[in-house]
């Protein structure tokens, strides 16, 4: 079987019967499906691809809280903003496989500790998860490319991708561990809320330390060449 026919499988079969292709990494040496990671590298390889051939990420720096007598306050914040704006568009994939994983499976951990036997099959669960929910990013093609708002608004960066990914998780979530009530529904809800919550404080830091590394390499960059 090629990749892209065994990809194709695993996507398809994740949609409808996660229990499948997720059991059969955990628990045999040979799953005939694509491997966790891969399965979630060539999914975001595949949507940056796109929305850097289809889309213009380029955007209006907003800056109106920054100081504007303070030149070096300016050009810091403008770093930060534009990593930040990157990160949770064109490079959202990226973001979701660095941080969202862990993020997610620590909230899955702390909420649905009995449901799996640990933090790795957590792992497993959110990575196949997390690789469904990256294909779903190709939704946002057309949003951003027709909606007529700047990539700043939060309601573009933000609020729709956060809807999309939570919408598709959630619905993996609820075929893979299958809630038989309210208190079910209740930790599956808290154990992602929580988990997300830790993804969007970890990527705004990183996002953070980027832009401002940016921001030194482009100091020393002007200084050098003085």
């Amino acid at each position: 079987m090629n990749f892209l026919n065994r990809y194709s499988k695993t996507f398809q079969i994740l949609l409808t019967e996660p229990r499948q292709v997720i059991d059969s990494f955990l628990k045999t040496d040979d799953s005939p499906y694509t491997h966790p990671l891969l399965f979630c590298l060539a999914g975001a390889f595949a949507v940056i691809l796109m929305n850097t051939l289809i889309l213009d990420f380029n955007f209006e720096l907003v800056a109106e809280d920054v100081p504007s007598d303070s030149e070096t306050v300016r050009q810091m914040a403008e770093w930060i903003q534009v990593v930040s704006v990157r990160a949770s568009t064109q490079f959202l994939p990226v973001s979701l496989i660095l941080f969202g994983i862990a993020s997610l499976s620590l909230g899955a951990i702390l909420f649905m500790r009995d449901f799996t036997d640990g933090f790795f099959d957590h792992l497993i669960i959110n990575s196949y998860s997390v690789g469904v929910a990256i294909i779903g990013l190709f939704i946002l093609i057309p949003i951003w490319g027709f909606s007529g708002f700047s990539f700043t608004n939060s309601i573009v960066n933000s609020t729709i991708p956060a809807i999309i990914i939570a919408g598709i998780i959630l619905w993996v979530y609820s075929l893979y561990f299958r809630p038989s009530g309210f208190l079910d529904w209740i930790r599956i809800l808290s154990a992602y809320t929580t988990g997300y919550l830790v993804y969007v404080l970890l990527s705004g830091l990183a996002s953070s330390v980027m832009g401002y590394l940016m921001f030194v390499l482009e100091r020393l960059s002007d200084l050098s060449g003085q």
